[in-house]
């Protein structure tokens, strides 16, 4: 007897291990707990009965929960409404390709607490069967491999990578009753896995953004439009979890794909709260993180100011509610309350309504665009959206995005306007004229400042170019008094005289002044050397005499008179002497003038009637032709 009884809980253990080991329930086979399908090839998923209350452990639902972590997470439940309440649930697969989950075993006559509600006209040749996927996908499919029903297209509160979000569900086989709308509905509680107060789905009146509703209709929170690349209302997003694509088919319309961005394991919840929250399995512990979460604040809240507000985060997420420019509280006494959900009002009305004259816009930054968005079709351009706006009355406000959302008009009533610190969209608000006087006063500043310094700049420029022009027309005098001088020189050296002549020198002596060296005339200097008497010799050198002179002034000079075959030309005696006349120093014999005439070249010096500093160095009185030259 104990060795039947031994015998009987082997086979037992070995049936539930067998169970265990499968992912496929066949066409009129039943599954009961403990027994579970496992997800193939990796066993990322199971499948069974699942009591999620502990302290309720008769309730069970059939579930689909991660099988590797823990605690145990569920990714779906079929009989969320109707939990069983008998010890031994089945789940079975009809000849139509009907799931069934039923309080009891089928040959009972078991109450049925869920189907997936679908048949078909016949059933293929070997029927069908219902398989778990590594991807958390419960699929009924015939043995060609042709899917008839998903769990994926009757999500309960979890997203999963892979899934494909339709306003509707998606339908492959016969169904009873009116269209099924896809929604991610949260659990009553933690541990309640039946229908919350909260769906997420996607807007059915603009399906580019997605919503989450309280109790039915709702809006709790609000995604922003798809822009082609992301959602406006979710400027910031970690790449792990930002896996999002934009679809469109001819059955279900518009609708998004989304594909986990690594090898870890992500879902998006809808919590019991409202909250959408994204977790990601830390490898090294398998235990789940929270990565993301919206809303995270009361400005992420859907209209947390009412209509044409635009709300902005400060201490500990509060929202400050601000109403836009040319708008006013619609109910002051309850504005200044604090109660802002009925939001702000036109103040004044736009010009169009008054005097059909033309309106402007007033770009604001950083925001995610209001609710009620319509497209435009036909503008190819910024301009063409702006100016079809303009023109009609009832259009508050425009966005214009090249390639992306194209041009996105608005009405007057601009809803759920959230400015980030950083990110976001611009949105241009229409406004009559006078609203706008205080920018344009602005951009007035703005360009006289810019005109102040443009004029500026080209005073600058013209004062650098007078100063310039001066500086040229000195140089041109100055050319033009030494082509004066040279003519001098040539006239002096053809026997002329000029007694008046000087040149000037741009080079400063030490006392700070500008010097000029005289041009005397040959006859002037024989006055003042007597015709260059013999009584007059003061030395000679090797280049010829010195004599002493006295000019009419009654200043006594050296004039050294060099010999008419020293070997040098007109224009080398010139050089030397502007040179020595620019070495003009304190303690050098100073030179004061010049003769040129004919053959004749004179050099006349200052006197020193106490000889020359080689004097007392070399005891000679002597004039080196070095000590002038």
């Amino acid at each position: 007897m104990a060795a039947s009884r031994l015998l009987f809980s082997l086979c037992t253990a070995l049936a539930v291990a067998a169970a265990a080991a499968t992912d496929t329930l066949k066409q009129g086979d039943s599954l009961t707990a403990p027994a579970t399908l496992v997800s193939s090839p990796s066993g990322v998923f199971e499948l069974g009965f699942h009591a999620p209350d502990p302290a309720r452990p008769a309730r069970l639902y059939l579930c689909v929960w991660y099988r590797d972590t823990q605690p145990r997470t569920v990714a779906w439940v079929a009989n969320r409404v109707n939990a069983a309440a008998a010890a031994a649930p089945s789940l079975t697969l009809t000849a139509g390709g009907e799931l069934r989950v039923l309080d009891g075993a089928a040959k009972d006559g078991a109450r049925m607490l869920w189907s997936s509600n679908t048949t078909t006209r016949a059933a293929p040749r070997g029927g069908y069967e219902a398989v778990i996927q590594d991807s958390g996908s419960l699929q009924v499919r015939d043995v060609d491999g042709t899917v008839i029903w998903d769990s994926f297209w009757h999500p309960s509160d979890t997203m999963l990578s892979g899934m494909r979000i339709s306003v509707n569900a998606e339908v492959r086989a016969q169904v009873r009753g009116p269209p099924e709308r896809m929604l991610f509905t949260s659990w009553a509680s933690d541990t309640d896995p039946s229908p919350g107060r909260f769906a997420l789905g996607l807007d059915p009146a603009n399906p580019s953004q997605a919503f989450i509703w309280r109790d039915g209709n709702v809006p709790f929170w609000r995604s922003g439009q798809w822009t082609g690349l992301n959602f406006v209302g979710i400027p910031y997003r970690p790449l792990y979890v930002y896996g999002y694509k934009q679809g469109n088919d001819p059955i279900l319309g518009m609708y998004f794909t989304y594909t986990a961005t690594n090898t870890s394991l992500q879902r998006f919840v809808v919590a019991p709260d409202g909250r959408d929250v994204c977790y990601m399995v830390k490898k090294s512990t398998q235990e789940w993180e929270t990565v993301w979460v919206q809303p995270s604040n009361e400005c992420e809240r859907y209209g947390a100011c009412g209509s044409n507000a635009i709300c902005t985060v400060v201490q500990d997420g509060k929202a400050k509610c601000t109403c836009m420019k040319g708008f006013k509280p619609k109910l002051a006494d309850e504005w200044n309350a604090g109660n802002r959900s009925q939001g702000c009002v036109r103040n004044p009305p736009l010009d169009c309504q008054v005097n059909k004259t033309g309106d402007g816009f007033l770009s604001i930054p950083n925001v995610k665009w209001p609710d009620f968005s319509y497209w435009v079709s036909g503008v190819t351009d910024e301009y063409g959206c702006m100016n079809t706006c303009r023109q009609n009355c009832s259009c508050g406000a425009y966005v214009y995005m090249t390639q992306l959302t194209g041009c996105l008009h608005w009405g007057n009533e601009l809803m759920d306007v959230y400015q980030f610190q950083a990110g976001g969209y611009a949105l241009n608000l229409k406004l009559p004229a006078s609203e706008l006087a205080g920018s344009h006063i602005a951009v007035w500043k703005i360009a006289a400042i810019a005109s102040a310094v443009v004029l500026f700049v080209l005073l600058a420029c013209l004062f650098l170019w007078w100063k310039r022009g001066r500086n040229i027309k000195d140089a041109v005098h100055r050319s033009w008094r030494r082509s004066r001088r040279s003519s001098t020189r040539s006239q002096q050296s053809a026997g002329m005289l000029d007694i008046s002549h000087s040149i000037p020198f741009d080079d400063e002596t030490e006392d700070g002044k500008n010097h000029e060296l005289k041009v005397l005339s040959l006859d002037r200097i024989k006055a003042a050397t007597g015709s260059f008497s013999e009584s007059n010799k003061l030395g000679e050198g090797g280049f010829g005499p010195v004599y002493m002179g006295t000019l009419p002034g009654g200043e006594e000079v050296a004039v050294k008179r060099l010999c008419k075959n020293s070997g040098q030309g007109h224009e080398e005696f010139k050089n030397e002497v502007i040179l020595i006349a620019k070495l003009q120093h304190r303690n050098l014999v100073r030179l004061l003038a010049c003769c040129i005439q004919g053959e004749e070249k004179i050099l006349v010096y200052e006197y020193m009637p106490n000889k020359s500093l080689d004097a007392f160095i070399f005891s000679t009185y002597h004039f080196h032709s070095s000590s002038f030259l």
